[in-house]
Formats: C-alpha cells, structure tokens, sequence
C-alpha cells in the first residue's frame, strides 16, 4: 500500500514537473495536455487521474511553491505581535528577492504567472489568488497606518501599489535582461529607498538595515551677503 501511494506520488510530481517546464517554454495555452503526459512519461488515463484539466494542473503548480511576493508578504503578515510591520515586510522582502535569485524553479514560475497569453481558463485560475495577495498585502499596510510607521501621505492602497510594482518589476526586468545586473543587490538599494519613503518621517528616518537618505550639507554662506541683509 505504501509503495503504491510513493508510485502515485512519483506520477503526480513527474507531471507537474512537465507542465512546469512546458508552460514556461511554450506558454500556457499553447501547451496541450498531450505534450505534458508525453514529457512526464505517462499516459492520459494517469494524468486525468490526478488532475481534471490544466487550470487544476496550474493551481496544483501554484501551491507547491511561493511565488517571491506571497513569501514575503506570508512572513510579514504572520508576524504579528511587537516590531514594525514595514521592517517585517521589507527583511522578508529582501530575503525573498535573495531566494528568487538562485531558484530556478521559482523563476520558472514567475515567468508562467506573468503569461499574458495565458487565456481566460488560466486567468479564472489564478483570480482567487491574486486576490487572495492582494488583501494581505493591504493588511500589512493597514497594520503599519494603525500602528503609526506608515508616513501620512500614503493611504494603505498606496502603499501596497507602490510595494507590489517595485517587486514585480524587478523580477520581471531582471528576468527579461537575462539576469543582466545583480538582482538582490541593486534590488535591495532600491527597495531600501522605497521603504524608506513609505515610513513616517519619510527620508529623515534610516531603515533597520542601513542608513537612509541623508540632508544634503549646509552651504556656508557668504559674509558679504550676510552684511548686505
């Protein structure tokens, strides 16, 4: 019975493997279901009994690794409790972006997700979920506005707008450029100036990590145009 059960699971694992692999050469939707049996070595009887279409095939995708923006909003809104919600959000962040970087997987991953050919199937997929990250990104930042870290001029929405595209253009560019620059290290300077930015007291207050912004130096001013006041 145990050994039958490891089969299935070696069976279920091998398909998914495929599907990653294809959906990220192919696209979504232009990889058919025969491609994926073909590739994981098994027939379609095996794989419709694990999966019922490829929508279910891509959640299953989805759910067996964290995209880099559910990692590091996971760890910020589960650490509830003392400390600031925005450092929480910015050290996950930054650990992600390190992780992204060495993971081939999720970058396979990253590149599905962001098919914009991946048809309306696909997308009704995937709805829930970016719903789903959308509402914890916004409870992180409605936690830092309750919580006095979140500077005045940003309303949480803001806030989360501002987080979400900086994240995902990075990926996305460094993606594109074929890795073309360090990733987690212009990705960290760049995401340390935006936090902080976001933090009430905005430029004057230096991250947990590093010192922020500073006030340019004074310019002496000159005596004559001192007497002539």
């Amino acid at each position: 019975m145990r050994r039958r059960k490891d089969d299935s699971e070696q069976t279920r694992n091998a398909i998914l493997d495929a599907a990653e692999q294809a959906f990220c050469e192919r696209g979504y939707a232009a990889t058919t279901l025969e491609m994926i049996s073909r590739a994981a070595g098994v027939t379609r009887g095996a794989f419709y009994w694990h999966f019922k279409d490829k929508a279910e095939l891509l959640a299953a995708l989805h759910a067996r690794i964290l995209l880099p923006q559910e990692q590091f909003l996971a760890a910020a809104a589960d650490a509830g409790g003392p400390g600031d919600p925005l450092d929480q959000l910015l050290h996950a962040g930054l650990e992600a972006l390190r992780d992204f970087e060495v993971n081939e997987s999720r970058q396979r991953m990253f590149r599905i997700m962001s098919d914009l050919g991946i048809g309306p199937a696909g997308r009704a997929a995937l709805s829930q979920l970016e719903g789903e990250l959308w509402s914890l990104m916004l409870r992180v930042m409605q936690r830092a506005r309750d919580e006095g870290s979140l500077h005045p001029d940003f309303t949480p929405h803001e806030a989360a707008v501002m987080v979400h595209v900086t994240f995902l253009g990075l990926l996305g560019e460094w993606l594109r450029s074929d890795q073309g620059f360090p990733l987690a290290g212009y990705g960290e300077k760049l995401v340390r100036r935006q936090f902080a930015a976001l933090r009430a007291g905005g430029s004057r207050r230096a991250d947990a990590g590093g010192a922020g912004p500073r006030d340019p130096p004074a310019v002496p001013v000159p005596e004559s145009e001192v007497l002539a006041d």
